[in-house]
């Protein structure tokens, strides 16, 4: 499109391809800044959320594990405690 032909479409549409155009330009510009934005965000996770959730993952899994040992063992004391042989009675 070159200049000539612009003029003749302002010419016949006046000021509305104007504002057709800036809105058109604006919201182009809108989508720039929202996919930088994006990006960014992204970035973000990558860098900081993801090894955050690396580690608490980890934390976790111990924390299940020391938890099962203790319930076994408390399992234990109690099933040992219930096969102990009564004392005898003092009658």
């Amino acid at each position: 499109m070159d200049f000539v032909t612009v003029l003749e479409v302002l010419k016949q549409y006046g000021p509305l391809v104007l504002v057709v155009a800036f809105f058109l330009w604006q919201g182009w510009q809108r989508e720039c800044r929202t996919a930088r934005r994006v990006e960014k965000l992204e970035d973000e996770q990558k860098k900081v959320l993801l090894p955050l959730v690396k580690k608490c993952a980890s934390v976790i899994a111990k924390n299940t594990f020391v938890m099962r040992r203790l319930e076994r063992a408390m399992d234990e004391r109690w099933s040992y405690k219930a096969t102990c042989p009564k004392p005898p009675c003092s009658e």
